[in-house]
């Protein structure tokens, strides 16, 4: 049998967002995929960010007369234009690891902006700062549509691709302002990170779909991030925060994963004697 292909494979724009993004269901979802990049954003071959910067913060917002919900998470890695590169592509296999030999679970790269794209009927986007340049990317029109799932430089090519800035506090001034909160306003080991640092990243959406009344029911979503077990890793290695309305939530302590209860008998330590003639 032989063959002649004179054309590329061709793949149906909608069929396949669908297919790639069905699977985000809630923003429990959503935000255990983001919390899940900025744990992988932090490692030795990406921003490669010290143990006591690995901090992020999840901020929270309800509408509010005209101004729609917003849902974010800042950290402190500071997008690239190789970074957001790479995210504009859909299901590329390479794009956890981008030519590194370290050893990474393999994802398509789907997660974070099927959230974006499925779970916001505002706009949604990525804005990183670092090393004094400016990056910003992300999506905005109609829910469902192919023209939205294409993304797009925010607010133009020339305004949100590697541009210089002449103020990092403004710029994270002007990226916390929908929120109502200042950099102060953070907690101190989130504040303290990023002005070390200089560089920080905000993915965040507008509007976000099924609020009753634009009001988030901050406890619940954050009990439900904590389980999503997309946000263990990120748990356990990266000292996570939230804020809702402007509010630090658990006390302003970071996030922590559930206690696992001990089996029922088990509740101290079982000492055992060593045998004497037991061989090393």
């Amino acid at each position: 049998m032989s063959i002649e292909r004179n054309e590329p494979i061709h793949f149906h724009v909608k069929g396949t967002l669908d297919a790639v993004t069905r699977w985000i269901a809630t923003h429990s979802d959503g935000i255990a995929e983001w919390l899940k990049n900025v744990r992988r954003q932090y490692q030795i071959d990406r921003a490669n960010v010290s143990a006591k910067h690995r901090v992020s913060m999840i901020i929270l917002k309800d509408a509010s007369g005209n101004v729609p919900a917003r849902i974010g998470v800042l950290d402190t890695g500071g997008a690239t234009l190789e970074d957001i590169t790479a995210w504009s592509t859909w299901d590329d296999p390479n794009v956890s690891r981008r030519g590194s030999m370290l050893k990474e679970e393999e994802t398509q790269g789907n997660g974070g902006k099927a959230y974006m794209y499925r779970l916001f009927t505002g706009s949604a986007r990525i804005l990183g700062i670092r090393d004094r340049r400016r990056n910003c990317k992300g999506f905005d029109g109609e829910p469902g549509t192919k023209e939205r799932g294409n993304p797009g430089w925010i607010p133009s090519v020339t305004s949100g691709r590697e541009v210089e800035i002449s103020s990092f506090d403004a710029e994270l001034s002007q990226a916390l302002t929908p929120y109502g909160v200042t950099i102060d306003d953070l907690p101190t080991q989130v504040s303290s990170a990023i002005k070390a640092r200089q560089a920080f990243t905000l993915v965040e959406g507008e509007q976000p779909v099924g609020l009753y009344k634009g009001r988030i029911d901050e406890q619940d979503l954050i009990s439900k991030v904590i389980r999503h077990e997309q946000s263990t890793l990120c748990l356990q290695q990266v000292d996570v925060y939230a804020m809702h309305n402007g509010r630090l939530l658990n006390d302003g302590h970071k996030l922590q994963l559930p206690p696992i209860a001990p089996y029922p008998g088990l509740e101290i330590p079982i000492i055992h004697e060593i045998p004497e003639e037991l061989p090393l």
